[in-house]
C-alpha cells in the first residue's frame, strides 16, 4: 500500500484538490435550510354530519372510523375528536414508515370502508396528510376594514408569487369566503302563502348554466348565450316568485338580499391589531435554498408593491432571515472552533508540525461538504453542527501519524522509510479506533422517529468527516509530513515530557491505589444523578411567546375573538411587547417546526408575542397568567415559548383512560389535583366536558301526521332558520358564491321565537311548530375523545424556568401513592416523558449493532477479551465528569447531552486503543508489563492530551453560545473527556499492569 502511495503522489494531489474544489461549489449552491425536515407522518381527517350531537357523533362516525383505521398496519396511533356536527381524527405513521404516500393511500381505502357503515348526511371526508408543512414566509394583507375586499387583493397576490421557483403552493388563511343571503320575511311569506320550498325550486329553474349551441354565419361559428343565469344582485331580488293565485311578485317582496361573509364565522386573522388576510408560501424542502428563495420573494414584492397601493403587504413570519442568522452564527462558530483548534495544535506541537496537523480540518471539511452534497444532504444546524463536534476529533488521527513520522525522523530514519514505518505501524490502530468512533455513532444513524430525523444529520456528518480524515492522515498527511518535517535538534525536548514521566512512574509504582481512586471517583460522580434535572429537548432560542386561548366548549367565536382582543389591548400597555398577532377561530399558521397546529374550533384563538430578548419572555408569562386568572376566569390559556424536538401538546400530559365516564372524569380531576401541586407546573388543565345547554324539540309524531309533516320537515324548517338552505350558486364572479335561504335572524334567532316558527308541508301549508313539538333545554356533551377506539381525557401541564418533567411526574406518583385512582383506571404518559422514551427505545433498538461494531473493530485490532474489556472500561471513566459537569453548569439531562455521551464513548475509547497498541508493541519486544505500560504513557500522554485540548477547545464556542439545543451536549463532551482522559493515562495503565502480563499468544498447534 505504501508503495503504491509513494508512486501515485501526483494522482493523489489531484484527487485531494478536486475534492476540495467540489466542497467549494457544493458550499455556494447547496440547498439551506434552518432545521431538518420531517416525512409527512401526522395527519388529520374531518368529517361533517351537521346537527349531530356529540355523542351521535361519536358512535356512528367517529368509532366506525377509528375501528377500520386500527386495521391499517402502517398508523401507529390516532386521536378521535367528535364535536356538534363534525369528527376529527388525528393520527400518526409509525415511525419506521418513510415511504408515507403509500401509507396515505391505505387509510384513504380505510376512509372509504367506513363511510359505508356512515348514516346519510354525513358530508364528505377529507384526509390532510400535510399537517406538518411550514410555510417559508408568512405574508399579512392590511389596509382596508373589508375582509372580502383583502380576500380579493390576497387572491390576486397568490397568482403574483406562484411562479416564483422553489414555491410548492401557497394558502389563504383568514380570507372570508362570500354567501349572498336570502333573508326570509316570515310574516310576507304567511300573508303570501309562499313557501319557502317554491323559492328553492324558482331560483334552481332561474339559475342554470344552459348552452344555446352554435349558428354559422359567413363560415364562422357564433355562440349563442342564452341568458340562463343570475349576472348581478338586482337581477336575484327581481326574480319572479309565483303565488297561489297565479301572479307574481318579486323576491325581494318576500325576503331581503345581501351579499357579505359567510355564516357561520370563518377563522380571523389580525396583523399587530390590524384586521389581515394572510398567505402561507410553502417552499419545495430539501431541494430549495431557503436564503435565495427569501431574497426572490422579497424582490418580486418590491416589484409589484406598487400595484397593489393602497393596500399593506407586510412580512408577518419570515424563515429566510432566521436560516440565515442561524447558519451565520454557526459559522461563526465553526470559524472560531478551527482558530481555536489551530492554536492550540500550535502550541502543543510547534508551527512546522501544526501547520501539517492543521491542513487537515480545511481539506476534510470541503471534502465532507461536497461528498454531502452528492448525497443529497441539505445544509441545516444539525449538520453544522455535527461538522462542529467532529473537528477536534478528526485531527487525532493526524496528530498521531506526524508525532510517529517526526519521532522517526528523531531516530535517525530516512524519510520515506520513515513514511512506511509510520503507515504500517498506525494504519491498523488508527483504522480500529476510527471504526470504534463510527460504530459508537452508528445507534444514532439507524434509529427511527421523530427524535432521530431531527438529528440524524450530527452521525451523518460525524461519520463523514472522521472516514474522510482517517483515508487522508494515512495518505495525504503522511506525504506532506515526510517532505517538510525535519529531524529535530539534539537539545529538542517534548514540552510535556516531565509531566508523561510523571504519570508513567505514578502508574508503575502505584496502579492498585489509582485504581481504587477511579472507582470511588466513578461512585463519587453517579451520587450526584440526583440533583441533575432531565429535560427531553430545550425550548427555542426566539424571543415570541404563544399564548393558546380556550374557551368553554360551545362559546361562539365572537365571544373568543372579544376574549383574544382584550388580551392583546392589556399587552400592548407593557414596553416590553414588541408586537401582536392574533388568530381567532384556529391556531394561525404555522410558522415554527415544533409549533403544534390545532383543528379549527369557534372557542380557539391563539396570540404570538414577540419581546426584545428571550429573557423578557419569563417575567412576561408570568403576567399573562395573573392578568387571565383575574380579568378572564372563563379562560382557559396555555402561554409558553418555542420548543425544540418533536412536536407535543405538553411537556407533561397524562392521558386518563376508563371505560365508565363517571369513573373517568373522577380520576381526571384527581389527577388535575395532583398535578396542580407538583413542582414546577404551571397552566395545569384537562378536556374535561361539562356540557353545553342545548335545545330538544320533541315532535308529537301523530299530530305531525295530520298536518302532513315528518321529523325531518321539522329539522329541515329548523336549519334552514339557523343557518339557511343552499338554494343556489352564483357564478359571475371568480369562484361560485352560495346563495343561502335563511331567516332574518339567522344563527341570532331568539329563544322565544323558536315555537313561533313555521313549518312547511308539501302542500306548502304553514304550520307554527309549537302545534306539532314541544321545547325544552337539556345538558348534553359538547365533545367526545377517543384514542385508538378507547375513551380518555387529557390533563395537561407546562413547566416553570428550571424544572423538569420528571419532577412533575414524580409528584404526581407520590400523590397517587397515597389516593388510588377509581377502579379500571388506566393512565398513560405522553408529553416529553413519551417523546424520551421512544427516543430511547428507538437508539436501544439499534444499540446492538452499534456495540457489535464496535466489538468487531476492537477485536480485530487486539484479539483479545481482555484488553477489549479494558479498553471498555474507558466508558463508565467518562461518567466522573459527565453528571459533575453537566451538574455545575446548569445543564439539564437529555436527548442533546445523550448525544454527547455518545460522542464521548467514541473519542475516549480512542484514547485507549492508542494506548494499549503502544503497550502491545513494547511486550512483543520482549519488555515487562510494568516498564510496557510506563512507555505506553509517557509516548502517549502528549497525542492524547493533545486530542483532547483540541476537542475540548474546538467545544468551547458551542458551551457558551446563545443557543438553548447545544450547550448541553458540549458541556457532556468537555467535561467527560477532561475527566477521562486523566483516568484514561492513569487507571487504565493500572488495570492493565494488573491485569496482562504477556502478548496476545499465537494460536497453539495442538496435535489432532
Amino acid at each position: 500500500m505504501v508503495r503504491r502511495l509513494l508512486h501515485y503522489q501526483r494522482l493523489l494531489g489531484m484527487v485531494v484538490t478536486m475534492l476540495c474544489l467540489l466542497g467549494v461549489a457544493a458550499y455556494s449552491t447547496m440547498p439551506r435550510q434552518e432545521d431538518p425536515s420531517f416525512p409527512d407522518r401526522a395527519g388529520l381527517i374531518t368529517a361533517h354530519y351537521s346537527g349531530a350531537s356529540a355523542e351521535t357523533v361519536e358512535r356512528l362516525v367517529l368509532r366506525p372510523l377509528a375501528e377500520e383505521l386500527r386495521q391499517v398496519e402502517e398508523v401507529d396511533y390516532s386521536e378521535g375528536t367528535a364535536r356538534t356536527g363534525v369528527a376529527l381524527v388525528r393520527m400518526r405513521l409509525q415511525d419506521d414508515i418513510y415511504d408515507t404516500d403509500a401509507a396515505w393511500d391505505r387509510v384513504r381505502q380505510a376512509m372509504d370502508r367506513a363511510r359505508l357503515d356512515f348514516p346519510d348526511g354525513v358530508g364528505q371526508m377529507t384526509l390532510d396528510d400535510r399537517v406538518i408543512d411550514i410555510p417559508a414566509v408568512v405574508l399579512a394583507v392590511a389596509g382596508s376594514p373589508s375582509v372580502a375586499e383583502l380576500s380579493e387583493v390576497a387572491e390576486r397576490l397568490k397568482r403574483n408569487l406562484s411562479d416564483i421557483p422553489g414555491v410548492s403552493r401557497i394558502e389563504l388563511e383568514g380570507d372570508a369566503d362570500e354567501q349572498i343571503t336570502l333573508a326570509l320575511d316570515d310574516a310576507a311569506l304567511f300573508r303570501l302563502g309562499v313557501s319557502p320550498q317554491r323559492i328553492l325550486d324558482t331560483l334552481s329553474r332561474r339559475n342554470q348554466t344552459i348552452t344555446g349551441g352554435f349558428v354559422v354565419v359567413d363560415g364562422r361559428r357564433l355562440s349563442v348565450l342564452p341568458n340562463s343565469e343570475f349576472t348581478d344582485m338586482q337581477a336575484i331580488r327581481a326574480t319572479p316568485i309565483e303565488l297561489p293565485d297565479g301572479s307574481q311578485v318579486p323576491l325581494s317582496a318576500v325576503a331581503e338580499v345581501w351579499r357579505g361573509p359567510a355564516e357561520p364565522r370563518q377563522p380571523e386573522t389580525w396583523y399587530d391589531g390590524e384586521r389581515a388576510v394572510l398567505l402561507s408560501i410553502i417552499m419545495e424542502e430539501d431541494t430549495t435554498d431557503a436564503i435565495r428563495f427569501g431574497q426572490s420573494v422579497r424582490e418580486r414584492l418590491t416589484e409589484i408593491r406598487p400595484d397593489f397601493a393602497p393596500y399593506d403587504i407586510h412580512e408577518m413570519f419570515f424563515q429566510p432571515d432566521k436560516v440565515a442568522e442561524r447558519l451565520n452564527n454557526l459559522a461563526w462558530s465553526l470559524v472560531l472552533s478551527v482558530l481555536i483548534i489551530v492554536a492550540v495544535v500550535f502550541t502543543g506541537m510547534g508551527i512546522r508540525m501544526g501547520l501539517l496537523v492543521a491542513s487537515i480540518l480545511p481539506m476534510v471539511a470541503l471534502i465532507s461538504v461536497g461528498l454531502y452534497d452528492l448525497g443529497g444532504g441539505v445544509l441545516h444546524q444539525i449538520a453544522v453542527i455535527g461538522m462542529v463536534i467532529s473537528l477536534g476529533i478528526l485531527i487525532d488521527n493526524a496528530i498521531v501519524i506526524v508525532e510517529n513520522i517526526q519521532g522517526h525522523l528523531d531516530e535517525g530514519i530516512r524519510r520515506l522509510d520513515a513514511l512506511r514505518r509510520a503507515v504500517s505501524e498506525l494504519a491498523g490502530p488508527l483504522g480500529a479506533s476510527t471504526g470504534t468512533t463510527l460504530a459508537a455513532f452508528a445507534p444514532l444513524l439507524m434509529a427511527k422517529g421523530g427524535t432521530a430525523d431531527f438529528t440524524r444529520g450530527v452521525p451523518v456528518m460525524i461519520m463523514l468527516t472522521l472516514s474522510v480524515s482517517y483515508l487522508l492522515a494515512i495518505s495525504a498527511v503522511p506525504l506532506l509530513a515526510a517532505r517538510f518535517l525535519k529531524r529535530s535538534g539534539s537539545g529538542h525536548r517534548d514540552r510535556l515530557i516531565g509531566l508523561a514521566r510523571f504519570l508513567g512512574r505514578l502508574v508503575q509504582r502505584y496502579p492498585g491505589r489509582l485504581i481504587l481512586a477511579g472507582l470511588v471517583l466513578v461512585a463519587i460522580s453517579v451520587g450526584m444523578t440526583p440533583f441533575m434535572a432531565q429535560q427531553f429537548f430545550p425550548n427555542a432560542d426566539r424571543p415570541r411567546v404563544i399564548v393558546e386561548l380556550h374557551m368553554p366548549e360551545g362559546t361562539d367565536q365572537a365571544r373568543t375573538g372579544q376574549a383574544a382582543s382584550e388580551l392583546e389591548h392589556a399587552l400592548r400597555q407593557r414596553p416590553d411587547v414588541l408586537d401582536v398577532h392574533r388568530f381567532v377561530g384556529f391556531s394561525g399558521p404555522s410558522f415554527y417546526y415544533n409549533l403544534r397546529r390545532s383543528p379549527d374550533a369557534p372557542n380557539l384563538a391563539r396570540l404570538v408575542v414577540r419581546t426584545p430578548t428571550l429573557e423578557d419572555t419569563t417575567d412576561l408569562m408570568h403576567w399573562i397568567r395573573e392578568r387571565v386568572a383575574r380579568n378572564l376566569p372563563d379562560l382557559t390559556i396555555d402561554v409558553g415559548i418555542l420548543g425544540q424536538g418533536p412536536v407535543r401538546k405538553a411537556p407533561v400530559e397524562v392521558r386518563v383512560f376508563n371505560a365508565d365516564d363517571a369513573r373517568r372524569a373522577t380520576a381526571v380531576r384527581q389527577v388535575y389535583r395532583l398535578l396542580r401541586s407538583a413542582p414546577g407546573t404551571v397552566d395545569v388543565r384537562h378536556d374535561l366536558d361539562i356540557g353545553v345547554p342545548g335545545i330538544a324539540i320533541n315532535v308529537d309524531d301523530a299530530t305531525a301526521a295530520r298536518y302532513g309533516l315528518t321529523r325531518a320537515d321539522v329539522a329541515n324548517s329548523l336549519y334552514g332558520q339557523s343557518f339557511g338552505a343552499v338554494a343556489e350558486r352564483f357564478r359571475q364572479g371568480d369562484d361560485p358564491v352560495p346563495i343561502v335561504l335563511r331567516s332574518r335572524e339567522g344563527t341570532s334567532l331568539a329563544l322565544d321565537r323558536l315555537l313561533s316558527v313555521n313549518i312547511y308541508n308539501a302542500q306548502g301549508d304553514a304550520i307554527p311548530l309549537s302545534a306539532v313539538a314541544t321545547v325544552e333545554t337539556e345538558w348534553q356533551p359538547a365533545v367526545r375523545y377517543l384514542r385508538n377506539e378507547a375513551p380518555v381525557n387529557s390533563v395537561l401541564a407546562n413547566l416553570e424556568v428550571g424544572f423538569s418533567f420528571s419532577q412533575a411526574l414524580d409528584g404526581l406518583r407520590a400523590g397517587l401513592a397515597e389516593q388510588p385512582l377509581p377502579p379500571g383506571t388506566r393512565l398513560e404518559m405522553g408529553g416529553d416523558a413519551e417523546g424520551s422514551s421512544d427516543a430511547n427505545t428507538a437508539l436501544l433498538k439499534s444499540a446492538p449493532i452499534g456495540i457489535l461494531l464496535l466489538l468487531f473493530f476492537l477485536l480485530i485490532q487486539f484479539n483479545s477479551f481482555r484488553r477489549v474489556g479494558i479498553i471498555l472500561l474507558t466508558v463508565p471513566l467518562s461518567a466522573v465528569g459527565i453528571f459533575p459537569g453537566l451538574v455545575l453548569s446548569g445543564s439539564p439531562f437529555g436527548f442533546q447531552s445523550l448525544l454527547g455521551v455518545i460522542a464521548l464513548v467514541g473519542i475516549v475509547v480512542n484514547n485507549a486503543i492508542v494506548l494499549l497498541d503502544v503497550m502491545d508493541r513494547e511486550l512483543a519486544r520482549g519488555r515487562d508489563i510494568h516498564g510496557a505500560v510506563r512507555t505506553a504513557v509517557e509516548r502517549r500522554t502528549r497525542p492524547i492530551l493533545l486530542t483532547t485540548a483540541t476537542t475540548v477547545a474546538g467545544l468551547l464556542p458551542l458551551a457558551f453560545s446563545s443557543s438553548t439545543l447545544w450547550p448541553p451536549m458540549a458541556w457532556a463532551i468537555i467535561s467527560g473527556l477532561l475527566a477521562s482522559t486523566v483516568l484514561t493515562l492513569l487507571v487504565v495503565p493500572s488495570v492493565c499492569a494488573k491485569v496482562l502480563r504477556a502478548p496476545v499468544p499465537e494460536p497453539e498447534n495442538a496435535p489432532a
